[in-house]
C-alpha cells in the first residue's frame, strides 16, 4: 500500500511546463490529458510537436491508456483485410526483377478502363473518401504501349551522366565560324529539350496510375530531356563559344496546344523524334571530337526509345479505335505544316548546319547540299515511322514544303 501511495504521489506531482500547458489548453487539451501523456512516456518536446501538428484530444487518446501507466499503442489491423494476393512471389528474370516480372496474378491484369481517380497503385485496395486527382486519361487505349515496361527498364539501365560520361577534355579549339555554328545548333537542341520537359510535365498529371508503366517510362523521358538540355548547354559553353539565338517555336507551340494525348505522341514522340534522330545521327558522324561523338550517341539512344513508345502507342490506339484513323492523319497533316513553317523560318539553324556539315563557311555551297540531303533523310525517317504506325504511306500527301526535299534520293 505504501508503494502504491508513493507512485500515485509521484504521478500527481509530474510538472507540466507552463508554456506547454498554455499551448495545450489553447488547443482544447485538458491538463489531465497532458499529464497522462508525460506519465505515459512522452517527452515534453514530443507533446509540443503533437500540438504543433494539430493533433486533437481524441487523436491523442489513441496513444494513451485510460488509466495512467506506460505508453501503449492500440492495433486495429483492419488494413490487413484488403484484396491483395497474400503469398504471391514475383521472381527475378535474367534482366532482374523488372516491371514486367511483377505483373503476375491479378497484378498483371491491366484493365481497359481505370476508373479510380486517386493515386492508388494498381492492385491496392481502395478506401472511401479519398479525394480525386482528376485524371483525364483513364482508358488503356488512350496511352498504352506494350513496350512501355521494357523501355522503362532500358532507360534505367542505360542512364548516363553528362558531367562524367562525356570526355570533355577532348574538346579542341575550332574555327570561329564552326564554333558559332555548333553553339547555335546546341542552343536550338536545348530549346527542344525544354519543350519536351514542359509538354510531358503538363500531361503526366493527366494520365491515370492504372497504367503506371507508361507514367514511369515518361518520367524517364523527362529526366533524359533534362540531360539533353544540360549536355547541349554545356557543349555551347565549354569550348570558347556560347549560346546562340532561340528557335522560332512554331512547331513547339503546335505541340503544346494539342488537346489529345495521342496527338501529342504523334507530334512529340514520332514527328519531332524522327527529326531529332536524324540530327543526332548526323551530329555523331560529323563530330569534331570524341566529346561531341559521345553527346550525340547518348542522345540518339534516348530518342530511339521515345520514338518506339510513340509508334507502339499509336498502333495500340488504332487497334482499339480504328474509327479514329482519319483523325490521326489530320493531326499529321497539321503537324507537318507547322514543322515546315518552323524549318523555313529558322534561317540560323539551316546556316549553322551548313557550316558544320561542310566544315566551314568557305564551303557553304557544299554545306547547303548536305543540309538538303539531311532534310531528305529526316523526312524519310519520319515517313518510315508513319508506316510503322500503320497510317499508310504519306509520301503523296506530304505538305509541299516537306515534299520538295524528297524529290531527290538522300545522300550523306
Amino acid at each position: 500500500m505504501a508503494e502504491e501511495a508513493a507512485t500515485e504521489a509521484t504521478e500527481s506531482t509530474v510538472e507540466i511546463p507552463p508554456d506547454l500547458l498554455e499551448k495545450a489548453l489553447a488547443k482544447g487539451w485538458t491538463e489531465e490529458l497532458v499529464r497522462r501523456g508525460l506519465q505515459g512516456g512522452f517527452m515534453v518536446e514530443q507533446v509540443h510537436q503533437a500540438l504543433d501538428t494539430g493533433m486533437t484530444p481524441e487523436q491523442a487518446e489513441e496513444f494513451l491508456p485510460q488509466e495512467g501507466g506506460k505508453l501503449e499503442f492500440k492495433l486495429d489491423m483492419g488494413w490487413t483485410k484488403g484484396t491483395s494476393e497474400w503469398g504471391i512471389r514475383a521472381k527475378p528474370t535474367k534482366k532482374g526483377l523488372t516491371l514486367s516480372a511483377i505483373n503476375i496474378g491479378t497484378y498483371g491484369d491491366i484493365p481497359d478502363v481505370w476508373d479510380n481517380q486517386t493515386e492508388m497503385p494498381r492492385g491496392a485496395s481502395p478506401i472511401p473518401g479519398v479525394q480525386s486527382m482528376g485524371y483525364s486519361v483513364h482508358a488503356k487505349a488512350d496511352l498504352w504501349a506494350d513496350s512501355a515496361p521494357d523501355l522503362y527498364e532500358e532507360a534505367i539501365q542505360r542512364r548516363w551522366r553528362p558531367s562524367l560520361d562525356v570526355p570533355w577534355d577532348t574538346l579542341q579549339p575550332l574555327p570561329d565560324d564552326v564554333e558559332r555554328a555548333m553553339c547555335q545548333i546546341c542552343t536550338e537542341l536545348s530549346v527542344s529539350a525544354l519543350l519536351t520537359i514542359d509538354t510531358l510535365g503538363k500531361w503526366l498529371k493527366e494520365l491515370s496510375y492504372g497504367y503506371h508503366e507508361v507514367k514511369t517510362f515518361l518520367a524517364t523521358q523527362i529526366y533524359e530531356a533534362s540531360l539533353h538540355f544540360e549536355v547541349f548547354r554545356k557543349r555551347a559553353l565549354a569550348n570558347g563559344g556560347g549560346l546562340g539565338i532561340q528557335s522560332p517555336g512554331i512547331f513547339g507551340r503546335h505541340i503544346v496546344d494539342a488537346r489529345d494525348w495521342t496527338e501529342v505522341t504523334l507530334l512529340l514522340h514520332v514527328m519531332q523524334g524522327s527529326f531529332l534522330q536524324t540530327l543526332y545521327s548526323y551530329g555523331e558522324f560529323f563530330a569534331h571530337n570524341e566529346a561531341e561523338k559521345a553527346i550525340f550517341r547518348y542522345c540518339l539512344q534516348d530518342v530511339t526509345r521515345h520514338i518506339t513508345y510513340g509508334v507502339d502507342h499509336v498502333r495500340f490506339f488504332l487497334h482499339k479505335r480504328p474509327e479514329r484513323q482519319r483523325e490521326l492523319v489530320q493531326y499529321l497533316s497539321l503537324g507537318e505544316i507547322a514543322a515546315a513553317a518552323d524549318w523555313e523560318k529558322d534561317v540560323p539553324l539551316r546556316e549553322a548546319l551548313a557550316i558544320v556539315l561542310a566544315g566551314g563557311k568557305d564551303k557553304i555551297n557544299e554545306g547547303f547540299m548536305r543540309v538538303n540531303a539531311f532534310r531528305s533523310r529526316q523526312i524519310e525517317e519520319y515517313l518510315r515511322h508513319v508506316r510503322a504506325m500503320r497510317l499508310g504511306d504519306r509520301r503523296d500527301q506530304l505538305t509541299p514544303a516537306l515534299a520538295k526535299y524528297i524529290a531527290q534520293p538522300a545522300t550523306t
